[in-house]
């Protein structure tokens, strides 16, 4: 680690080379070095959203969320185990900014006029509209977007759009905090280690510009598919993007690890494996969470009876009466199916990096 004296009160501390801010422990005060010239630059705008929970508390939300979706509410202290919680204050790029789009576009019209001759042309009208919006869009201001699961798409747009980044409406994607408490960004305040309670405080290593740059990207790519929502084919497009200011912001995340053991007869047909949620350190929402049986727990479960009716059935064609046969080619199709969905699932995921189908939306 390397020594570097404060901007502010000149104490001395370690700091990490990576981190383009550093954050003083002793006055909390953020500052920018500029290595050429060996200048530092105190910034201002930098605050942090204070830490609602603590590990405990955490805990007992995982299990109350557990206990509204399994089937079995009273197995869920016995068949769930938290394997451990942590929490963590990221610092985030929030970018004050005005997007407004022109698109323009056909769509095929819904009805056509008794006797009207065949004419391709007038099956379709052109469309064209605008819209605009105004964002506090949120930049994850570290390297690696996957260094803590969960964060690296916390986005949920009402419009029907997939989205495949990491940046997020800050005012929208946090969840809504518990009555009598105010909103997230009003919340937010001076930034010092005091209001994280406790939780690491990571640093910023990503610089303004590039916050800048990717939110104008993203929401340029949000705004796009949006358009194709509104028109059968989209012809062309424009956004305009107006940045008002920008700050970094410090928001608490906390991630809980759990196992799901099952108790009954289905402890045979799956194997424990971890699974993981994030809950907001603000709000108390879980904005995303991995459920504990996905698809591809059916499918084996599928695979494993069908293999065991499908021998079953053979032995009865042997012994018994040919048409038992049937049976057998019927449960070997649904094992080979089911097979084949296993392999193809994960290789999908050996190429993303991740499975995503057991994932619970915010």
């Amino acid at each position: 680690m390397y020594q570097v004296s404060c901007a502010s009160c000149a104490a001395s501390f370690e700091y990490n080379i990576e981190d383009y801010i550093h954050l003083c422990p002793y006055c909390n005060s953020g500052f920018i070095i500029d290595y050429d010239e060996g200048a530092k630059e105190i910034i201002g705008d930098h605050f942090i959203i204070p830490s609602r929970l603590d590990k405990e508390t955490v805990e007992k939300q995982f299990f109350t969320w557990m206990n509204e979706r399994y089937h079995r509410p009273d197995r869920v202290a016995t068949e769930f185990k938290v394997l451990g919680s942590y929490g963590v204050c990221l610092p985030y790029w929030v970018v004050s900014l005005e997007a407004h789009t022109l698109w323009s576009g056909h769509s095929q019209k819904a009805n056509q006029y008794s006797g009207q001759p065949p004419d391709h042309g007038t099956k379709f009208l052109k469309e064209e509209g605008r819209f605009s919006r105004r964002y506090r869009w949120a930049i994850l201001a570290r390297k690696s977007p996957k260094e803590h699961w969960g964060l690296e798409r916390l986005h949920e747009p009402r419009e029907n759009v997939i989205v495949d980044w990491d940046g997020f409406p800050f005012d929208e994607s946090l969840g809504s905090p518990p009555e009598g408490v105010v909103s997230v960004y009003e919340g937010k305040q001076s930034f010092r280690f005091e209001h994280a309670n406790g939780l690491t405080v990571s640093g910023i290593q990503v610089k303004e510009s590039a916050a800048i740059s990717r939110a104008k990207d993203q929401i340029q790519e949000y705004h796009r598919r949006v358009c194709k929502t509104k028109v059968g084919t989209l012809y062309e497009h424009r956004t305009e993007i107006e940045v008002v200011g920008i700050h970094v912001v410090h928001v608490p995340f906390w991630i809980v690890r759990y196992a799901f053991i099952p108790k009954s007869a289905f402890r045979y047909f799956t194997t424990a494996r971890e699974r993981r949620l994030v809950v907001s350190g603000y709000t108390e929402r879980i904005l995303e969470a991995e459920l504990p049986l996905n698809a591809s727990d059916k499918v084996m479960t599928n695979l494993i009876v069908c293999g065991a009716l499908a021998f079953v059935s053979l032995a009865l064609s042997v012994f018994i009466h040919p048409l038992f046969f049937l049976l057998f080619v019927t449960f070997g199709l649904v094992c080979v199916l089911s097979a084949w969905r296993i392999f193809n699932k994960e290789k999908t995921d050996g190429d993303l990096g991740v499975g995503v189908e057991n994932r619970e939306p915010a």
